[in-house]
């Protein structure tokens, strides 16, 4: 009976403490005196926001917050990696204190297949859209994922992954890439020294180029660049100088170089649209937007990869799609064929280059992607 008795209160003080302790969820409207008003008095409430303040300058109490409050104090998730401890020590005693959990970097290589898109085959090795987004980003100036994907092709990942608490809490940056696209052998190493920053094939080209292969990061072409081309409102042959990228009206259109605004306006056949210039000779158009970017100018500067406009259906259009184009000293080229200067390491940086990256590729070499020329029939492929 005694032992039954003693087995009864445990499991009471062992339930009664579980119900003292709540998780919560900040909500809209929330505040940290109404979070903290049951179990600390409103001047202790005005001490401890002083305390966090002095001790976590960048804290705000945000919608989604995850608050455990207990009978003597209370835990805030500021996120995984940091919490904020308030505990009542003694009757007139409160400690606040920011803890931080240690996050650990792993290098991992992320190797597949490419069946379908280049998004699900990376959910098929089961890393995130994220790192997909990574990769395209790295190669989109060797690479045009619209059109030059084929079934079969190879990507050969270091990355570095984010650990804390022993969760996954994101990717840090890809260190190298090898990619196999339609039988081409493509490697990006990283490499940053002071001014030199970016990623740069094996003999010091970068990956980088003077311009974008597209001005969106995933769409499909609609129509391509012809001297003739029967126009699908006017309904009468014309030349089609342009590449058509179709796309949900509001999907981001970016600059594919850097370039001043030359014109921002809108034509009966061109919709909303805007033309930059670029050295060199180099000017590129963008048209039928649904809108610019707010307060995009005349004359002003925007950078590679800059977001000028989105895509719409303005002008003489059928659907929402931008049309894209490029000219050299006033003559249209194709964009599909126009082959843009690369940038290269100096001689003199070459030692130091291949010494900092030689982990990386070593990391690539010793993978999966070394045996698939023997398993794809690659042996002929061609390296840049």
């Amino acid at each position: 009976m005694v032992k039954r008795t003693g087995i009864l209160i445990i499991l009471l003080l062992f339930f009664s403490g579980a119900v003292l302790a709540k998780e919560y969820t900040v909500q809209r409207g929330d505040t940290l005196y109404y979070l903290l008003s049951d179990i600390f008095t409103p001047s202790e409430i005005l001490d401890i926001s002083a305390d966090i303040k002095q001790k976590a300058p960048d804290f705000r109490l945000q919608v989604g917050d995850k608050l455990t409050i207990n009978e003597d104090g209370a835990v805030i998730e500021v996120n995984i990696s940091k919490e904020i401890h308030i505990k009542r020590t003694n009757e007139s005693d409160i400690s606040v204190q920011v803890v931080k959990y240690p996050v650990n970097v792993l290098r991992t290589v992320v190797s597949g297949e490419i069946n379908d898109s280049l998004f699900y085959s990376m959910r098929r090795v089961g890393e995130s859209d994220i790192l997909a987004i990574k990769l395209a980003e790295i190669l989109e100036w060797e690479v045009d994922f619209f059109k030059d994907i084929r079934k079969g092709d190879l990507f050969n990942i270091v990355v570095e992954k984010k650990f804390c608490r022993n969760k996954f809490i994101g990717y840090g940056r890809i260190l190298a890439v090898d990619f196999v696209n339609n039988g081409r052998f493509i490697r990006g190493l990283y490499y940053e020294n002071g001014k030199f920053s970016g990623y740069f094939s094996p003999n010091g080209k970068s990956l980088q180029r003077g311009f974008l292969k597209a001005p969106l990061k995933f769409a499909r072409i609609s129509s391509k660049f012809q001297h003739r081309r029967l126009h699908p409102v006017l309904n009468v042959y014309r030349p089609h100088y342009g590449v058509d990228y179709a796309a949900p009206t509001g999907t981001p259109v970016h600059a594919t170089a850097d370039g001043t605004v030359k014109v921002k306006g809108y034509t009966k056949g061109n919709g909303n649209y805007v033309k930059l210039s670029h050295n060199n000779g180099y000017e590129t158009m963008y048209l039928h937007f649904s809108r610019f970017k707010s307060g995009l100018k005349r004359g002003q500067f925007v950078k590679q990869g800059e977001v000028i406009g989105y895509v719409g259906s303005t002008g003489y259009s059928t659907g929402s799609h931008v049309d894209y184009r490029i000219k050299k000293h006033g003559r249209y080229i194709n964009p599909l064929r126009f082959k843009s200067p690369t940038k290269k390491l100096p001689e003199k940086e070459m030692a130091l280059f291949k010494q900092s990256t030689q982990m990386y590729a070593n990391l690539l070499d010793y993978s999966y992607l070394r045996y698939a020329f023997r398993d794809y029939g690659l042996d002929g492929v061609s390296i840049n």
